[in-house]
């Protein structure tokens, strides 16, 4: 028997979430197999599905292991617009360091997913709109969800049909242009109706 099959619980979880990272180095999203996790792990297929029903949910597993949750990564400049740019530079930084076919070809199996991630970056946005609110920077409207997930959706709808991750400029005219008018037309402006 293998070292990982001897492995049990986190170690093990460990080991296979590093052995498919290091497989997604090797051959892309296209290539990438649980045959080939299972065999570069010295373990067997039912292991992986024990822990992932299909490969969507490993490449998610092994991304989030070795780069954290966008969830961990909420920024706090004191200023709504900056935030929401450090967010999607954020998010393209990552696509970076996975590389861009990995990221399309996740992004291309979403329904493989667990649902609770399609909210993921809608509630970073959520967070990031309510925390103005609070500084008093926009009104205390409620800002719909389709506007919260508008950036997040923009940036994924861009990867996927140029297969490149936005440019500093293109998210500037992203947030500038879109979501922030939006946010405020939702919202609306708190100092204007104090001074009414």
């Amino acid at each position: 028997m293998s070292t990982a099959q001897r492995r049990r619980g986190a170690a093990l979880e460990e080991a296979l979430v590093d052995a498919a990272w290091a497989e997604l180095g090797r051959s892309g999203y296209d290539g990438f197999t649980i045959d080939a996790v299972a065999k570069a792990a010295g373990t067997s297929r039912a292991v992986l599905y024990r822990r992932w029903p299909n490969r969507a949910a490993l490449v998610h597993a092994a991304v989030r292991a070795h780069l954290g949750s966008i969830a961990d990564l909420v920024p706090d400049t004191g200023e709504l617009r900056q935030d929401v740019l450090v967010t999607l530079q954020t998010i393209t930084d990552r696509v970076g360091l996975v590389g861009v076919d990995v990221m399309t070809g996740l992004l291309s199996e979403l329904a493989e997913l667990p649902e609770a991630l399609a909210t993921t970056v809608p509630d970073v946005f959520g967070r990031l709109v309510a925390r103005a609110a609070e500084r008093g920077e926009i009104g205390p409207g409620h800002v719909p969800e389709p506007v919260l997930r508008m950036p997040g959706d923009l940036v994924r709808y861009e990867m996927i049909t140029t297969r490149e991750a936005p440019g500093t400029e293109r998210l500037r005219a992203l947030v500038d242009e879109l979501f922030l008018p939006l946010v405020h037309h939702h919202a609306g402006d708190r100092d204007l109706k104090s001074r009414s």
